[in-house]
C-alpha cells in the first residue's frame, strides 16, 4: 500500500507539473471520436486508457462524444443537486455512485486531468432531493458531465433539443451548461442537435461571452450543408470561439466527425472518418480564439473513396429553394425570394456527361423539416453539386467516388442579403445566425485560407451583406453556402416543394433517418 501511495504521488506530481495556467496564453485539448460498442465495461475501460494516453500527451481537458458510454438499459443517476454537492468526488465514495462515475473520477484525479462525459442519466422523483421534479415519476435524460483534476463532478447538463430520443425527456428546466477550469478558461457545453437552436448555442456563447465550448455528439451527416466537420467548423468561424467537438463513431448510420477549432483559424486538428474507428485528437489551443502562435496538425483527411462507405442523407427542404443552373464560363445573376437577395458571380468550367457533377445556384428563406423531428426556420444563399439536371438531385454523392468528376471554379463568390440578426432581450441572444458553409469531395470544409467570408451593415442597418467568396480555383466542390438559422420559425410547418416535381427521395429522408435512429439507439 505504501508503495502504490508513493507511485500515485509521483504520477500526481509527474501531471500537475505539465497542467496549463491562468497566465499561459493557451491550453491542450483532446477530443475522441468514439468507434460506438455496445460493452458498457469495455467502454469503460477504453475511456479509462484514453484518459491516461491524454495526460500523457499534457492534456488539459479530454472530452468523449455523446452516447457512446452506456449504451442500452444503461442508466445512471447524477444527483447533482443531492449528495454530489457533499461528497462531489465518486471515486472517494465509491459506496455511493455508479461504478462508471467511480471508474472515470479515479482516472480523472490520477491523471489530474478534467474530463467531460455524456451517459444516460435517470432521475427517481421519488428520491431526488433538490431537484425539480414537476411530477413524481421516472425521467430519463441525455446529459453531460464533467470532472475536474481531483475527481470532482462540478458540472451537469441536461440535453434540451432531442432528435428522436423518445425514451427521454428535454431538460426540465432549460439550464445552460457552464463551467470554469484551473487555467483560467470557462467553458460552455452542449450535445449534438442543440447545435443548431438558439438556446443553447447561440446563447451559451452570447450571454455569457464565452469563447471555449464543448461539443458532445452522435451526428447523422446531411448533405450538402450539414455534414459534422462541416457545421462544426462553421460554427466555430461564425461565433469566434475555440469548439472542442467529440464525435461518435458508427458510419454504417452516418455518424462520424470530430475535431479541435480555433475562431477563423479553422481546425486545429479534425478527421471525418469514413472507416471505423477510434482517435484521440490532441491539439494546443490559443485562449483568445484564432490566434495561432505555432504549427498545428489541422484536418487528417482520409482518402475519398473510403468515405462511399459512410452514409449520407440529404436536406429535405431542397426542393423548396429557388434555383438556377450554372453552366460553364463566367456568369452573374441574382435570385431573389422573400426578404433575402442572393448575388453570384461564377466563373465555372463544366464536364460533360452522367458521370460528372452539375451545379444549381439556389436561395431559399422559409421552413426546413430535421428529418421529421423537428422543424426551423431557414435563410440560405448556395451553390451545390448534383448528380442530375434538377434540384431534387442535389446534395448527394454518386454512388463511388471517382477522381475528377467535379468542375472546376476559377471564381466563385456570393453575396446574401439578409434581415440584421436582432437581439432577443429576455434570451441575451441573437434570433438568426448566419453560417459560411462549404464541403469538397472528402466532406471536408475548404480551410480558411481558401476563402473570404466578410459582413457589413447596411446604411439604415436592417440588412446585413455577407461576402462570401473563393480565393483561387479549387476543384473538389460538393457545396458553398451562406446558411442562416432564423429561430422565430422554429416549429412552424415545412415550407413545400416548389414544383410537383418527383422528389421522392427528399421523401423519404425522415423515415431512413428514423430508421438509422432506431438502430443506432438500441445497440
Amino acid at each position: 500500500m505504501r508503495l502504490f501511495m508513493s507511485s500515485l504521488f509521483l504520477c500526481l506530481v509527474f501531471y500537475s507539473e505539465q497542467k496549463s495556467t491562468p497566465q499561459d496564453d493557451s491550453y491542450v485539448a483532446a477530443v475522441v471520436e468514439y468507434q460506438v460498442n455496445t460493452n458498457v465495461s469495455i467502454n469503460t475501460q477504453n475511456y479509462v486508457d484514453l484518459i491516461k494516453e491524454a495526460a500523457e500527451k499534457n492534456a488539459d481537458i479530454i472530452v468523449f462524444p455523446e452516447m457512446t458510454l452506456t449504451r442500452g438499459q444503461r442508466r445512471i443517476p447524477i444527483p447533482f443537486h443531492g449528495i454530489l454537492k457533499t461528497t462531489p468526488i465518486p471515486a472517494l465514495n465509491p459506496e455511493l455512485y455508479d461504478e462508471i462515475l467511480v471508474s472515470i473520477s479515479a482516472a480523472a484525479r490520477v491523471h489530474q486531468i478534467y474530463v467531460v462525459i455524456n451517459v444516460q442519466e435517470v432521475m427517481d422523483c421519488n428520491n431526488a432531493p433538490g431537484e425539480y421534479c414537476p411530477e413524481q415519476k421516472e425521467y430519463l435524460f441525455n446529459t453531460n458531465v464533467v470532472f475536474d483534476r481531483n475527481g470532482a463532478v462540478i458540472d451537469r447538463y441536461r440535453k434540451i433539443n432531442l432528435f428522436g430520443e423518445f425514451t427521454r425527456t428535454p431538460a426540465l428546466k432549460p439550464e445552460l451548461g457552464v463551467f470554469t477550469t484551473d487555467f483560467g478558461v470557462t467553458f460552455g457545453h452542449y450535445i449534438c442537435f442543440d447545435l443548431m437552436f438558439q438556446v443553447p448555442a447561440v446563447q451559451v456563447v452570447q450571454k455569457h461571452n464565452i469563447t471555449d465550448v464543448i461539443f458532445t455528439t452522435m451526428w447523422f451527416s446531411e448533405m450538402p450543408y450539414l455534414t459534422a466537420v462541416e457545421i462544426q467548423e462553421a460554427y466555430t468561424y461564425a461565433m469566434n470561439v475555440n469548439f472542442l467537438a467529440a464525435g461518435a463513431n458508427n458510419v454504417r448510420v452516418g455518424s462520424a466527425g470530430s475535431g479541435i477549432y480555433s475562431g477563423k483559424a479553422g481546425s486545429l486538428i479534425s478527421v471525418m472518418p469514413g472507416v471505423p474507428t477510434t482517435r484521440l485528437l490532441v491539439a494546443k489551443v490559443p485562449k483568445v480564439p484564432g490566434e495561432i502562435k505555432e504549427d498545428y496538425p489541422g484536418p487528417i483527411r482520409d482518402d475519398p473513396k473510403a468515405l462511399d462507405s459512410l452514409v449520407l442523407i440529404s436536406d429535405p427542404s431542397l426542393p423548396s429553394h429557388m434555383s438556377r443552373p450554372l453552366v460553364s464560363g463566367s456568369q452573374e445573376f441574382t435570385l431573389t425570394t422573400n426578404e433575402i437577395s442572393c448575388k453570384f458571380s461564377v466563373k465555372l468550367q463544366l464536364k460533360d456527361g452522367e458521370q460528372f457533377y452539375r451545379y444549381r445556384a439556389a436561395a431559399f428563406t422559409g421552413v426546413r423539416s430535421f428529418s421529421g423531428m423537428a422543424t426551423g426556420g431557414n435563410r440560405i444563399c448556395s451553390v451545390v453539386a448534383c448528380i442530375g439536371d434538377t434540384m431534387d438531385t442535389c446534395g448527394r454523392r454518386f454512388p463511388s467516388y471517382q477522381e475528377n468528376t467535379t468542375g472546376i471554379f476559377e471564381e466563385l463568390s456570393i453575396t446574401a442579403i439578409m434581415p440584421t440578426p436582432q437581439r432577443v432581450q429576455e434570451l441575451d441572444a441573437d434570433d438568426s445566425v448566419f453560417y459560411p458553409v462549404s464541403l469538397d469531395v472528402a466532406i471536408n470544409p475548404l480551410k480558411p485560407e481558401q476563402y473570404t467570408y466578410e459582413k457589413a451593415l447596411s446604411a439604415d442597418g436592417l440588412k446585413t451583406h455577407f461576402s462570401f467568396k473563393l480565393n483561387g480555383l479549387t476543384r473538389s466542390l460538393y457545396s458553398f453556402a451562406v446558411w442562416g438559422r432564423v429561430f422565430a420559425d422554429d416549429g412552424k410547418e415545412a415550407t413545400p416543394p416548389l414544383s410537383s416535381g418527383d422528389n421522392s427521395i427528399f421523401m423519404r429522408v425522415p423515415v431512413l433517418c428514423l430508421l438509422m435512429l432506431s438502430i443506432f439507439l438500441t445497440l
